[in-house]
């Protein structure tokens, strides 16, 4: 089982200001949710690359559309990585297991 399953409290840094909320992620089959401001959405592209390390995608509408691309990485009860936006440069994304 990969060690990002579960549900944790995640907070970006963009330039639209820290934004705060929760992925859920399962194995099988392999899901994954997210929830925060915006509502609830699906995440796309869920793989877990290995026993740590999982990637996906989230489209969002607001505060603009934006095609994100994830890369988070867990060790223990933390996660840290990056969310890239478009034309934006790759922000830094951390979490602890909630």
């Amino acid at each position: 089982m990969s060690a990002t399953v579960g549900t944790w409290n995640v907070e970006m840094k963009s330039p639209f200001g820290n934004q705060a909320f929760d992925l859920t992620f399962a194995e099988d089959p392999a899901t994954g949710t997210m929830s925060g401001p915006q509502g609830q959405m699906q995440v796309d592209n869920l793989v877990f690359d290995d026993d740590d390390t999982v990637t996906f995608t989230v489209d969002v509408a607001k505060p603009m559309k934006l095609h994100i691309v994830w890369q988070l990485t867990a060790e223990g009860d933390s996660l840290s990585g990056s969310a890239k936006a478009g034309a934006f440069p790759a922000q830094k994304v951390t979490g602890t297991r909630a």
